[in-house]
């Protein structure tokens, strides 16, 4: 979604965030943040992660589609 509000072609699905995720974990041994353009994900051993957008103009037009069909869901 943030691909098409950014104006840019939609990624193969074959090379989607988690699978980039996934081969910066298992390459990389003992950094703890992968980055691309879209997003800077920080990941812990137990499993979590901290994600962080680096849009925020793009998050704002999606969360104002998500307010449209859904009012109510989002904090004002």
């Amino acid at each position: 979604m943030l691909h098409l509000f950014s104006g840019k072609p939609i990624p193969d699905n074959r090379e989607n965030i988690t699978i980039r995720l996934d081969d910066h974990i298992r390459s990389v041994q003992g950094k703890e943040c992968y980055e691309d353009e879209m997003f800077s994900i920080r990941y812990f051993k137990k499993g979590s992660a901290h994600i962080r957008f680096r849009k925020p103009e793009l998050v704002d037009r999606l969360n104002d589609i998500i307010a449209k069909h859904y009012p109510g869901v989002l904090p004002s």
